[in-house]
């Protein structure tokens, strides 16, 4: 017992001795620091912190860069029984990585977007398009838009993903673009980074 006591104050004096200025006395930041759990940081830190993206997008934003929005595959882990298919295309189990953008429906909004903000690519998966958003420039405000343009995407996949699943609504591409670009255009002049870029380009996609 005596032995035990000795240790757990030697370990606390080495803490404390790490909580000291350099001239010796006691740092209360450095004890904050300390206490403040360590955890690894994540990737898409500076797009979750974006500042221009609406609460509203910006939760669904967050769950879905976690993977933890309520697809049909998590409910099933749960014990909830939902139709497995993809509202989207019918053809595929709607997994997070299928609905973005895995799925043809959803894949062509993106790459509808990202042509008309100039990047002619090939898509990836969630993981690849997420990092690839992230590794934007915001400096530049192209940088920021194509990270607007991603949270809104992502949100209004999920958005129609409910509608079509639970109020039988319809899907149109034409629609959904032009509302995601008509945000831009609303919101871009109100920012001084936005507006050459935006000048640049085209009404709708």
């Amino acid at each position: 017992m005596v032995i035990q006591q000795v240790m757990v104050q030697g370990d606390l004096l080495a803490k404390l001795g790490t909580m000291q200025n350099m001239d010796g006395s006691f740092s209360i930041k450095k004890m904050y620091l300390h206490l403040i759990p360590q955890h690894p940081k994540v990737p898409w830190k500076s797009l979750a912190l974006q500042q221009n993206i609406h609460p509203q997008v910006k939760f669904i934003l967050w769950l879905a860069m976690q993977n933890r929005l309520a697809t049909v595959d998590r409910l099933q882990m749960i014990g909830i029984q939902a139709p497995m298919a993809c509202v989207f295309c019918h053809g595929s189990i709607e997994t997070h990585a299928h609905l973005f953008f895995e799925c043809h429906v959803t894949g062509a909004l993106w790459l509808r977007l990202l042509t008309w903000l100039g990047h002619i690519r090939n898509r990836g998966d969630a993981k690849h398009e997420l990092q690839w958003v992230c590794m934007a420039k915001r400096k530049n405000g192209l940088g920021a838009i194509i990270s607007w343009a991603y949270a809104m995407t992502v949100y209004v996949i999920w958005r129609e993903r409910n509608l079509l699943r639970f109020e039988k609504s319809t899907y149109d591409e034409d629609r959904v673009s032009r509302e995601i670009t008509l945000h831009i255009h609303i919101r871009g002049p109100n920012l001084r980074k936005w507006r050459k870029p935006l000048s640049l380009l085209s009404l709708y996609p």
